[in-house]
């Protein structure tokens, strides 16, 4: 008789998934205070990579390589506070790319001189249930690329949210840093008292 243990190909059982729910995600060098970003995400995308397509055309055939890759835009929503922690930490790296929202006097909407100046970094943790970080990405060179703060609705029970898409420059990923390989599976019966198998 097959146990639980014995799942999966050739009796090697289950392994644990990373689960989507399991994440910390952090702000760094941005303008302001990024915390409440950190605090009231609800959902990110992850990087996607993406190769442009060479084509190579033959007498009668095609072949195709791999030309300069980019990483598509992710997209982080975020849950607003009633404080307005989430806004105001929005609207601040927004005013250093470019003083568009603010209630600033300037008479040009200067923009910043370089994107060194205004850049910063996301850092996504995927966690393991607890404190182990199974896998990080870091985005460099990122900037806020579209702001949506949604809409409101008197028929709606629901938080306002804020929608931002974020451009940055290269993703780098570390896999597994620190965590053990685990099963899903477990509590395997005993043939002890109580247990006909």
């Amino acid at each position: 008789m097959a146990l639980i243990t014995d799942l999966g190909v050739d009796g090697g059982g289950i392994a644990q998934p990373r689960l989507k729910h399991k994440w910390a995600i952090t702000f760094q060098n941005m303008a302001g205070d990024a915390d409440p970003l950190r605090l009231n995400a609800i959902s990110a995308d992850r990087p996607k990579l993406q190769f442009e397509e060479i084509v190579l055309d033959r007498y009668n055939s095609k072949a195709y390589v791999a030309g300069k890759h980019v990483f598509e835009p992710v997209n982080i929503t975020f849950e607003d506070d009633l404080n307005g922690g989430v806004t105001a930490a929005i609207q601040a790296q927004i005013e250093l790319q470019q003083q568009i929202i603010g209630l600033g006097s300037a008479p040009r909407l200067p923009s910043a001189a370089a994107g060194q100046n205004y850049k910063f970094a996301i850092k996504m943790d995927l966690l393991d249930g607890n404190t182990t970080v199974v896998e990080t990405w870091i985005l460099e060179g990122a900037f806020i690329q579209n702001a949506d703060f949604t809409d409101l609705d008197y028929a709606a029970s629901e938080s306002v949210k804020a929608t931002v898409t974020f451009r940055f420059d290269h993703a780098r990923q570390n896999v597994n840093p620190g965590g053990a390989r685990g099963n899903a599976t477990g509590g395997a019966g005993s043939t002890g008292a109580g247990f006909v198998l």
